[in-house]
């Protein structure tokens, strides 16, 4: 009995593969944080199928009607897989709702007597009448702030390098080597802003409109033109982040050719019309619990490994880590229950681009509501951003770079951990992958920048953790659809998990020393 019950936990990582790419797999015993089994891993067809449902009504906006089926589907797979418990933790909101990229038959901008071209909404905007609201034009100017009350203020993002290098070229603990798309094996840069990635400068772009949204609350404007420098193609639907709380003046996004006429429209006081028709409904947000329980699941003896990530986003892949996370649970329901160490805590949060995002949602967290759920959590697995394309600029269009969007792997100051990482990242053969510790120097000595996504918090609370996401850049945006979706990666991102939440779920954790880091790292 006890070595069929070796035999199955190591079951967490058995079945060696020779990759992740279609290659046979060939059985061999292997340690219980090696690779896990590929006939347990999801198939590159599921993992497709699962996308292009989720793909079918478009965006995944909370409350929207593509939000209300994936999470169905969600809610029905896990039951599938042998989830318990099985709840939705519920409240109500305000929504705004007008047509959605590339529909524009609600949203428009006059500058000068000329229609232009408008690339999307400002997320959680204002709202007018069909008329659209009239007035002049004025260039905002960092250094010399301009009167903006009643006027149309065109606001052009000044690059920032900082937030650039925090984002996507901080320092590391470790990498694999950065790979080929979609042909494995072809040269690619090894550096790792070696492709001039759209990445970092959308990401640069975007939230700068965010925070200029928070700049104007106060100032009474009658309506902000984002100017982008952005091509056409990487302003096409992007929807604002962070996610800004209802504001009362209406917002567009233009992209750089458009902005241009708009800037200079804006030097010679001219006037403009935009117009952004819609109204707030009432909607009903949740966030799904569930439990795969582990052998001691309802005892007192109970432990948890909480899977974490959040449900909704614009793309096809923003917010698909709960397709990863629901990889993770399928594999880990070939292990019988009595074989399972402990149980994992699946939690799907609904606020990341809820109005405000999670910090005006705060009160409704489940954790919040329900004080003692995090009492027998030991561990902390987070994913977001899954199956990616790297991409860049070319002309008005952008197109994949020739090589695999990086995938960043966060985990503790602890050096365990991180080697466990980086080896999980190695054997699944995870191309292009990063792993970070933030909050110590990296391998070159420098800073790790912040542990950026659903993760994050495992340091706060103390807890050992591995969080994954892509890099972005082409994903911010409602045009990041199923065509920008890679099945190869998004499987071995999955299989990287699998391993990492084995090692979770068997380690003695208690022999781990994880440092609480306030958040910001």
């Amino acid at each position: 009995m006890a070595l069929a019950r070796r035999a199955i936990l190591q079951g967490l990582g058995a079945g060696v593969v020779a990759g992740l790419a279609g290659q046979p797999a060939r059985a061999a015993p292997v340690a219980l944080d090696g690779p896990p089994r590929l006939d347990w891993v999801v198939s590159e067809d599921e993992a497709l199928a699962w996308h292009r449902f989720k793909d079918s009504n478009g965006p995944a906006l909370t409350g929207n009607e593509s939000w209300r089926s994936f999470l169905g589907f969600l809610e029905d797979r896990l039951k599938a897989f042998g989830c318990v418990d099985v709840r939705r933790a519920p409240w109500s909101f305000k929504r705004l709702v007008t047509s959605l990229w590339p529909d524009d038959s609600k949203w428009s901008l006059v500058s000068n007597g000329a229609r232009v071209r408008v690339a999307n909404y400002g997320a959680n905007c204002g709202v007018t009448g069909p008329k659209g609201v009239t007035a002049p034009l004025v260039l905002w100017d960092d250094a010399r702030k301009p009167d903006v009350a009643g006027k149309i203020v065109v606001y052009r993002p000044t690059p920032r390098p900082d937030v650039r290098i925090a984002f996507s070229e901080s320092d590391y603990e470790g990498s694999t080597p950065f790979d080929s798309w979609p042909v494995e094996g072809k040269p690619v840069p090894q550096a790792q802003g070696g492709t001039h990635s759209i990445s970092s400068v959308v990401w640069d772009e975007m939230t700068a409109t965010s925070t200029f949204v928070t700049a104007m609350r106060d100032a009474r404007p009658a309506g902000v033109v984002f100017a982008m420098n952005l091509n056409r193609a990487a302003t096409a639907g992007l929807y604002t982040f962070g996610v800004p709380s209802d504001y009362d003046f209406p917002s567009v996004y233009v992209d750089r050719t458009v902005g241009d006429t708009v800037v200079e429209d804006a030097r010679q006081g001219r006037t403009a019309t935009l117009r952004v028709e819609g109204e707030r409904v009432d909607s009903e947000a949740y966030q799904l619990i569930a439990f795969l329980p582990g052998r001691d699941y309802g005892s007192d003896r109970d432990e948890q490994v909480q899977l974490r990530t959040h449900t909704d986003g614009p793309s096809i892949s923003q917010d698909d880590g709960a397709l990863g996370l629901l990889g993770v649970v399928k594999y880990m329901s070939h292990i019988p229950r009595a074989e399972r160490p402990r149980t994992l805590m699946i939690e799907l949060d609904c606020r990341h681009f809820m109005p405000g995002a999670e910090r005006a949602w705060a009160a409704q967290d489940y954790f919040a509501k329900t004080p003692h759920a995090r009492d027998k959590i030991v561990g902390m697995i987070a994913m977001e951003h899954l199956g990616q394309i790297e991409y860049v600029f070319d002309g008005e269009e952008i197109r994949p770079s020739g090589r695999s969007l990086p995938t960043w792997i966060y985990t503790n100051q602890n050096q365990q951990l991180v080697d466990v990482a980086l080896k999980a990242a190695k054997d699944n053969h995870l191309r292009s992958a990063v792993i970070r510790a933030p909050g110590r120097p990296g391998v070159h000595g420098g800073s790790q920048g912040p542990w950026y996504g659903m993760g994050g918090g495992a340091q706060a609370l103390g807890l050992p953790a591995f969080g994954g996401q892509g890099d972005l850049g082409a994903y911010w945006a409602f045009s990041g659809r199923i065509d920008r979706f890679d099945p190869r990666s998004y499987r071995r991102e999955v299989a990287t998990f699998c391993q990492l939440t084995g090692y979770l779920m068997t380690a003695d954790l208690r022999r781990l020393q994880v440092p609480k880091v306030p958040r910001g790292f």
